[in-house]
C-alpha cells in the first residue's frame, strides 16, 4: 500500500499538535512536516512530495483558501476549520 505524503498547516500549535496525533495512528499517512503559515508550507513543498494537506483557513497573511487556489488539483486539501460558512468554497475547490 503506498503512503500519502501530508503536511498539516495551521497558524495555531495546538491544532497542528491534535491533527499530528491523529495522522501518527494511520498507517497510510506519511507527515513530511507542519507550517504555521501557507509560505512555511509552500517551503516545505518545493523539498519534498506533498499528496494531501490539511489546511486550515483563517490564517494570517493568506487565506487557506486563497491557498489552496493557488495550488490547483496537483495536491489535495482537507480543510480543517471550525467555520461551517465555508462548507461552500471548499466544495468549490475541490476540497
Amino acid at each position: 500500500m503506498n503512503s500519502i505524503n501530508c503536511i498539516v498547516v495551521d497558524d495555531e500549535e495546538l491544532a497542528r499538535s491534535l491533527l499530528i496525533t491523529y495522522i501518527d495512528k494511520l498507517e497510510i499517512l506519511n507527515l513530511v512536516g507542519e507550517a504555521e503559515n501557507p509560505l512555511e508550507a509552500l517551503s516545505i513543498m518545493k523539498e519534498k512530495q506533498v499528496d494531501l494537506l490539511f489546511l486550515d483557513i483563517q490564517m494570517p497573511e493568506i487565506k487557506g483558501t486563497d491557498f489552496a487556489k493557488m495550488l490547483g488539483s496537483k495536491t489535495k486539501v482537507i480543510f480543517t476549520t471550525a467555520y461551517s460558512h465555508y462548507a461552500l468554497e471548499g466544495y468549490e475547490l475541490n476540497a
